[in-house]
Formats: C-alpha cells, structure tokens, sequence
C-alpha cells in the first residue's frame, strides 16, 4: 500500500525513566537535532506529500462507507418494507376470500372429518363445481 524506503533508525532516545528493569546496561545517544534548510524542505515536501496520499485515500474510504451504509438501508427497506405492507393488507384480503369461500371450505372441511360418508362428500364438492350433469358424472367416474 505504501510505497517508501524503510530507513534504518540509527539513533534512539532513551529516558531513563523508559529504561528497561532488567539489569542490562542501556546505552543512551543523543538526537541529532542539527538540519539543514535543504533537508527540511526535503522533509516538508515528503509530508505532504504523503498527507495527500492519506487524504485521498480516507476520501476514497468515506465514499465506500457511506454508499454501503445506504446499500445497508436500501436492503432493510427491501426486505422490511413488503413484510410491512402485507400486515397492513393481508388481514381485509383474507377476510373478503373467507367470506367467499367459506361455505366451500368448511363443507369440505366437515365431510373430510367423515371417513364413511366419502361418497357423500364427493357428490356435495361435484354439486358446488359449476358444471353440467354429463361432465359431473364424467368426474364422478373417474374419482371412482
């Protein structure tokens, strides 16, 4: 991702209260605090620089989190939105196919509990179908 020279650390500055509690010897070396102006322009110009690269990738970055936070809600409202809409609907829509059907289904329902009356309950679902005398007695025959 980032693409710079690793430059070995030559000196560390080491407190002595950030010394180590081991007994080993630590070896403290001052920091080199002499720069030129060259060098520092050098420094100034590789920070910005950089800061630029970071810049565009958090721009980057942001643009990707806020369209997979909208991609996220689009999803919910997806997901959540016909589940809703079919609480809100459903319940009138059964009530209008019950209050249709509902001499059909609990005929059917009521002679199905009759395990003897079968013959009875085809004829009671054959009298409900629309259909003429030839045609029942066709069904008739062939659900014998």
């Amino acid at each position: 991702m980032f693409r710079h020279k690793e430059k070995p650390i030559d000196n560390i500055a080491v407190k002595k209260e950030d010394a180590p509690v081991a007994s080993v010897p630590v070896t403290v070396t001052p920091v080199k605090k002499e720069f030129n102006l060259n060098q520092v322009g050098e420094l100034l110009e590789k920070n910005l620089k950089w800061s630029q690269i970071i810049y565009e990738q958090n721009r980057k970055i942001n643009r990707k989190l806020l369209w997979s936070s909208v991609a996220s809600w689009l999803y919910i409202i997806i997901i959540i939105a016909p589940v809703l809409l079919a609480l809100w609907f459903l319940p009138p829509v059964l009530r209008n196919l019950y209050s249709q059907y509902g001499g059909v289904l609990e005929q059917i329902s009521g002679t199905a509990n009759k395990a003897d009356n079968t013959q009875t309950s085809l004829d009671q679902v054959i009298k409900l179908l629309p259909l003429d005398s030839a045609k029942s007695e066709q069904l008739k025959a062939l659900l014998k």
